[in-house]
């Protein structure tokens, strides 16, 4: 069995103090049981740290032909005449997770990357099986295309992010509107789950459940919460983003993996996918990271240097304008 890397101290001491206590798997119980320890949990975590500054945070509708997805459009302190945009995917494994509750998450994007961010309030399994989540994100995505001038940015810098699920949904539009004749700017993909298919079992096998705060069973739960009757599909594109068959012409891509987490292989192999197709392709490995590390920026400062630098990335990949910004009606 090889030997997990060692995850930073003091990620590992909030670890060790949810095992004293006891506290449940994120996906265990019923899903709204789920979402009230991680409302609790997000809220408690809030009232210690307070919220990154921006200039502006406005709720609206993104609508695409029949689609209409609630979003959260934040604006930086700014004064660079044109601004990329930057649509924004969260986490929680297609069950968990608001814009709301990644609140603080948004607003560190938009100060640190220096862009208009819209966070997209996607539709939850299982209420909301697949394809639903990934319906709203193109739709969002071809929205803020659309609307890119209104919303305060620059048509030819908007781009997609996205953390886990929203890893795959950032993924998988960066796809989907390649495919509609459309450039982005380029696509963060922070710890994302790219493949349904993937060997739970071998994950369990080689590492046990050593992974903290996301295990093999739990990626089972998302993949029977989410596919629900399109188990079937795990495979396919989408739901799948590893198994689509061309990822040419997609934009400059970063991707963040870290250590402790069972969706280390998977990004890679998904980054080298990409390198393979010919896109610029920049992968940082955070091998003290555990999963959800991105939105622990006030609980560790190696998260937080690991968030900043992955911000930095992303904004001087998206200062290189698109060589070839292509037209297309949304």
């Amino acid at each position: 069995m090889p030997a997990m890397p060692q995850l930073d101290p003091q990620l590992a001491a909030m670890v060790a103090a949810l095992r004293a206590r006891c506290a449940p798997p994120p996906f265990s119980g019923t899903p709204d049981e789920a979402r009230g320890r991680m409302r609790a949990a997000v809220l408690a975590a809030r009232e210690r740290s307070g919220l990154p500054d921006v200039q502006s945070a406005e709720d609206t509708v993104a609508a695409h032909a029949d689609v209409r997805v609630p979003v959260r459009v934040y604006r930086p302190h700014s004064h660079r005449p044109s601004l990329p945009t930057v649509v924004f995917f969260h986490g929680g494994g297609f069950v968990l997770g608001s814009v709301e509750l990644m609140d603080d998450i948004a607003r560190k994007l938009c100060r640190d990357i220096e862009a208009v961010v819209v966070s997209v309030d996607y539709r939850l399994a299982p209420e909301h099986p697949f394809p639903a989540a990934h319906d709203d994100a193109l739709a969002a995505t071809l929205w803020a295309l659309a609307n890119a001038v209104a919303l305060g940015g620059d048509p030819a810098y908007v781009a997609v992010a996205g953390e886990s699920a929203g890893g795959n949904l950032a993924a998988s539009s960066a796809i989907q509107v390649r495919d509609r004749g459309f450039a982005l700017a380029g696509q963060l993909l922070i710890v994302p789950g790219v493949d349904f298919a993937r060997d739970t079992v071998r994950l369990e096998r080689n590492d046990g459940c050593a992974y903290p705060m996301l295990t093999p069973h739990d990626l089972r739960e998302v993949a029977r919460l989410y596919l629900g009757t399109a188990a079937d599909r795990a495979t396919d594109f989408p739901p799948s983003p590893l198994h689509c068959a061309d990822l040419g012409d997609l934009p400059a891509t970063v991707i963040a993996v870290a250590g402790c987490d069972p969706l280390y292989n998977e990004g890679l192999a998904y980054a080298a996918r990409l390198q393979a197709a010919g896109i610029a392709t920049q992968v940082l490995r955070y091998e003290d990271m555990f999963h959800p590390f991105f939105g622990f920026f006030e609980v560790s400062e190696a998260a937080r240097r690991a968030n900043d630098e992955i911000c930095s990335c992303f904004a001087a990949t998206l200062r290189a304008r698109p060589d070839d910004t292509k037209e297309a009606e949304v």
